[in-house]
């Protein structure tokens, strides 16, 4: 799978909106020579795998020497961890717009879910791998993966209590979150991508949700189509 120029360049203003924030949090200058490893990484990781990757492969799609690239990683499992978690932190960005922007504890069911698969979906290969690999309690990446749903738990909890007036228990956000992770997986599943498992990943988990939430399910959402 070949990443157009275009999507390349979706790629790096990604890679490079995220770097800069960690750059200003951190005191110093995002440098280009560690997002373009990032950037040309993503495609090689996605194409050959975690365990078929080696560090030459990734030498030779950024086009760096070994001692630019050990300047900026220790191997590629750091190049790996430093994908996911801009990953992570973009999706978090996207996740609180959407639930600034809404208006009633529905809208916030159905934009993050919409985001969450929309974000998802737009990485494309390399998500399976990286949320397969977060979600090993031994790998570098499982912290970040328990970041980020520690922080949207606690901004669904909050934020769908704000209209509900109920105190829901976190661990019901939580619950959600995994669904929609294995969903996610589901949707990737076999390498390849299905838009028909998509459109029923994305109803059938706002009709979940609504019912836990709301108590009350839109029409049409958890109900098999009559053919």
């Amino acid at each position: 799978m070949q990443n157009s120029s275009s999507d390349i360049d979706a790629i790096r203003q990604v890679v490079n909106q995220v770097l800069e924030v960690h750059a200003r949090e951190e005191g110093g200058q995002r440098s280009q020579a560690r997002s373009e490893i990032l950037i040309h990484s993503m495609q090689v990781f996605a194409q050959r795998g975690l365990q078929r990757t080696t560090v030459q492969h990734l030498l030779d799609a950024s086009d760096v020497s070994r001692r630019t690239f050990y300047k900026y990683f220790r191997n590629k499992m750091d190049v790996l961890e430093s994908i996911y978690r801009i990953f992570v932190d973009n999706m978090l960005l996207h996740f609180h717009k959407e639930v600034k922007q809404a208006s009633s504890a529905r809208d916030i069911i159905r934009n993050t879910t919409k985001v969450y698969f929309d974000y998802h979906v737009s990485m494309g290969p390399i998500i399976r791998l990286m949320m397969e690999e977060a979600r090993s309690s031994s790998s570098a990446l499982a912290p970040h993966r328990v970041r980020a749903q520690d922080i949207a738990s606690e901004v669904l909890t909050s934020q769908i209590s704000r209209y509900t007036g109920k105190s829901y228990e976190p661990l019901v956000f939580r619950t959600m979150l995994w669904m929609l992770e294995n969903y996610s997986l589901y949707i990737f599943e076999d390498g390849g991508f299905s838009q028909e498992r998509l459109d029923l990943c994305e109803k059938v988990a706002i009709g979940i949700a609504e019912s836990l939430v709301l108590g009350e399910v839109t029409p049409g959402m958890l109900e098999r189509p009559v053919s």
